[in-house]
């Protein structure tokens, strides 16, 4: 089996350095989300949306803290990550992006019209679509299509649960299953208030379904 990671790899948590390295020591294919992309270019800025002024200025600290602790070789590493992945499933294609195939900004939602997922599936081809960015575990179908949100460890619908998703063929069909694991929150807490950052960067949900629609 293969382990992919869909973005945002960095920034929100406190120890960006060892996530990378982690990454890089088990090969994960890697799609580069927008903070990623922020950090490893030191832009200053990662294109997302927020709910308040308090919750642009946390990030936005976090961005500062983060560019400035990730390592030369790491911010490298960011830069190297491809927008997109296309990898096999059975006889099946896969498409690996982190926000949409279009931007890396954009909120794949629940909320979001059938047919801003038709048009995907139509102009990308793919059965399975993997990508990130809202924080929220879907299982979205299109036709025979499916869209595949695995959730996020950061910013969860599901506090003090990393979130996964199992996804393979079944008898020509594809099959997707929803894991979870606890972990200890307070010590990731604990250590964003040692990096004397925000700890709502770990626990507020990102910016509302129905205002993120672009």
């Amino acid at each position: 089996s293969d382990l992919w990671c869909l973005g945002d790899v960095v920034g929100r948590g406190p120890h960006p350095n060892e996530v990378i390295e982690e990454l890089r020591r088990l090969r994960v294919p890697t799609v580069q989300g927008n903070w990623d992309e922020a950090v490893g270019l030191n832009r200053g800025q990662t294109g997302s949306q927020f709910a308040s002024e308090e919750a642009e200025r946390a990030a936005d600290a976090s961005l500062v803290w983060t560019t400035d602790q990730v390592s030369d070789a790491n911010k490298g590493w960011l830069r190297t990550l491809t927008l997109s992945l296309r990898m096999p499933i059975g006889e099946m294609t896969a498409l690996a992006f982190h926000g949409s195939p279009y931007r890396t900004t954009e909120y794949l939602s629940a909320d979001r019209p059938s047919r801003v997922f038709a048009r995907i599936a139509a102009d990308e081809g793919d059965q399975l679509f993997l990508f990130g960015h809202t924080h929220d575990q879907l299982d979205r179908e299109a036709g025979v299509v499916h869209f595949v949100n695995p959730g996020a460890a950061g910013c969860p619908t599901l506090p003090g649960l990393a979130p996964w998703a199992v996804v393979g063929v079944e008898e020509g069909t594809l099959a997707v299953e929803f894991q979870t694991a606890a972990f200890d929150q307070d010590l990731v807490l604990n250590d964003l208030r040692a990096a004397r950052m925000d700890p709502d960067l770990l626990t507020a949900p990102p910016l509302g379904r129905a205002a993120a629609r672009v």
